[in-house]
């Protein structure tokens, strides 16, 4: 049989991938998907009998093993996806804007914002009738009492409604984002319309939950500030909810966010604790490795539970119980395979997780430091243990960091020069504060606590965020507003890994192939650059209480604006789209009611409802601020060609507004319903 699956596991893992992609992008039915896989699966068992026939693979069977694998991973997606399900709530759901009764448990918890509580949760029931699907639940901070439990029930009245795209352009797709845990719809409720039922049901979930509760009471009663509760809470934990923005911006800028997510590297240093305490069983048992490796294995997975077996730490519990089996063949080879392996049953499980940053990113993350690392620490011959740690630490951080950078400046756009020195400082003790902040919570779930190490561990997590805040103080160092496309990224890693692999193993032939790939990325930094060079469109952005106009030319973004603008709201509104385009925002100017752009003319009408100009003529008509007019009367006056309303009129307005531009047969573009206005 090996000889006749000629195909590598790698190959077959990448189609699963692309037919999870394509499955997810494109809309298929799942009857025809299942005709495909069936087709795929006949072709392939008479392709195998051939082959086993004449004792040897053909190119016909390596293909279609290819193939199967394709539709394999569209079945995946249309399998899992809730719209093929009966029950799914939304078949029982006439209109979204209606208030219905619904019961549901709580599945879990997500990051908070300035004004909600998120948690993902599960209805069981719509109106009295059965129902399944995941739905987005927002709690108002002033409203929450205390935290949802996973897997407890609640009843409640409320409407149900799509999560809503985002109304200007490159801004965040938080739509996107949950439609990738099959989430497309969302709720507002107060905690108090809540109404608990004793329908609780039990899952890991619900365990891990009740067990961090647990775990966070007991710490609470020792005299560990707020934010050191919080950073224990997501390093030890796994839940970074509770830090707060200003510090959660200082490990950012520190490249040192991977430090708050249990994640990879927080297993990774944790199998290498594991490695170290069990190396006296070596001297003990005979079969020593066999019982390392199930040990191993229960921490591993005993470690996730108590983290709150977020997806992030089931990634790398999964990732590193097969690289740990890996390493029981003593092979690298066995290593990758194990690595594959995990992605293959975690995409099985999940296929959505390929859309996941942190999977990619734990993923890549670890492939680099495989692949490079060795290699790389191999330069140096350290004298000294401390002298070989520090050494082993920078190799590993800057073969993480070369195989992360493509998809870092692709979802982040920005990177600290200066992350060597947190990394470098912050790595080597975070196996101390894994190991110590273990043995903290044991003695505070015993009651034995003592003051002493409650402020030796205190210091210790202080000290880290002296750090993180000292490097992220250096702004200077810290490049933001990287404008880094697909295209970027795709020609950005094929010269990585060609460059790397010339430098392993010289040939005259991989330089040259070198030469042409670094030829193309020039040239699409060159194409991306002739694209923005070449944007010139007015935006008037969507925004509820300013009415905002951006004029684009020669790259660079003029901003016009009824009132003043803060930071926050050009990081919420406009910054995703200067940066996508390699922007130059220019310094705000105050918004005027006449303009001029590509031979038409603009008149905005304000809350003053100024219109009744002599003679005047204009293409496009901009209502801002709720102005009282008769809009008949301003359309026989004008005779504009088009008539828009931002977010600043009241929806009455607008709705009133639009009904008389359907009856004047003149095109009405609203943004609270259809998004900016562009005009190329």
């Amino acid at each position: 049989m090996k000889k006749l699956l000629n195909v590598p596991f790698v190959i077959l893992t990448i189609s699963l991938v692309l037919g999870i992609i394509l499955g997810y992008y494109i809309s298929i039915s799942l009857r025809l998907v299942i005709i495909l896989q069936t087709a795929s699966i006949t072709g392939l068992v008479i392709s195998w009998w051939y082959a086993n026939k004449i004792f040897r693979s053909t190119i016909h069977f390596s293909g279609l093993v290819i193939i199967t694998f394709f539709f394999f991973g569209i079945t995946l997606v249309e399998l899992y996806h809730p719209k093929n399900d009966p029950f799914y709530f939304t078949n029982r759901l006439n209109n979204s804007e209606r208030q219905v009764p619904f019961e549901f448990l709580v599945k879990k918890r997500l990051k908070s914002t300035s004004f909600y509580d998120k948690y993902i949760i599960s209805l069981t029931s719509l109106e009295n009738n059965k129902v399944t699907g995941d739905v987005l639940l927002r709690l108002p901070n002033k409203s929450l009492k205390t935290k949802l439990i996973a897997g407890t029930s609640y009843l409640t009245y409320a409407p149900l409604k799509p999560i809503p795209k985002p109304s200007n352009p490159n801004q965040f797709n938080y739509a996107t984002y949950m439609g990738y845990e099959y989430v497309f719809y969302q709720t507002t409720i107060d905690f108090k319309n809540l109404i608990l039922t004793d329908k609780t049901k039990f899952s890991l979930y619900r365990v891990a939950d009740i067990i961090r509760t647990d775990i966070l009471k007991n710490l609470s009663k020792h005299t560990f500030t707020r934010k050191q509760l919080a950073i224990i809470n997501a390093l030890i934990l796994g839940q970074k909810q509770d830090i707060d923005i200003d510090t959660f911006k200082d490990y950012q800028n520190a490249g040192a966010t991977h430090i708050l997510a249990v994640s990879g590297l927080h297993v990774g240093i944790l199998l290498i604790l594991l490695n170290f305490l069990l190396k006296p069983l070596d001297y003990i048992f005979k079969k020593s490795r066999e019982l390392k490796i199930v040990l191993i294995i229960i921490s591993l997975w005993s470690f996730a539970l108590i983290a709150g077996l977020s997806p992030s730490i089931l990634r790398a519990a999964t990732m590193f119980s097969f690289v740990t089996i890996g390493t029981y063949f003593r092979s690298k080879t066995s290593i990758y395979n194990a690595l594959i392996i995990s992605i293959f049953i975690l995409l099985t499980i999940d296929p959505l997780l390929t859309f996941s940053v942190g999977f990619q990113l734990s993923y890549v993350a670890v492939f680099s430091i495989i692949w490079m690392q060795p290699h790389l620490v191999k330069r140096y011959k350290p004298r000294f243990y401390i002298d070989k740690i520090l050494w082993e630490t920078l190799t590993v951080t800057i073969t993480a960091q070369i195989g992360l950078l493509p998809l870092l400046l692709f979802y982040f756009h920005q990177f600290p020069l200066l992350f060597i020195i947190s990394n470098l400082i912050i790595i080597p003790i975070l196996g101390i504060i894994l190991g110590l902040g273990i043995l903290v919570i044991l003695l505070a779930e015993i009651h034995l606590l003592t003051d002493w190490i409650v402020m030796v561990y205190g210091n210790l997590i202080d000290f880290i965020n002296t750090i993180v805040y000292w490097v992220a103080s250096q702004k200077a160092f810290i490049i933001k507003d990287i404008s880094f496309s697909g295209r970027m990224l795709i020609s950005g890693y094929l010269l990585i890994i060609l460059f790397i692999q010339t430098i392993k193993n010289y040939h005259i032939k991989k330089l040259f192939a070198l030469s042409l790939l670094l030829v193309l990325f020039l040239s699409v930094l060159a194409y991306e650059k002739s694209i923005s060079l070449n944007t010139e469109e007015l935006i008037v952005f969507h925004n509820h209480r300013n009415t905002i106009i951006g004029v684009s030319e020669n790259q660079q973004l003029k901003i016009f604006s009824k009132d003043s603008i803060t930071d926050t709201t050009i990081d919420f509104l406009i910054k995703g789209h200067v940066v996508a385009n390699n922007f130059k925002l220019l310094t705000p100017q105050t918004l005027h009611n006449i303009y001029t752009y590509k031979n038409k003319r603009i008149f905005i009408i304000d809350e003053n409802g100024i219109y009744d100009l002599p003679n005047f003529k204009a293409d496009i008509i901009l209502l801002i601020n709720s102005p009282k007019i008769h809009l008949e009367k301003v359309i026989e006056q004008i005779h504009p060609e088009q008539i828009i309303a931002d977010g600043s009129n009241y929806r009455s307005y607008i709705n009133l507004w639009e009904r008389t531009c359907l009856k004047q047969k003149i095109p009405f573009h609203r943004t609270d319903k259809k998004g900016a206005y562009i005009l190329k």
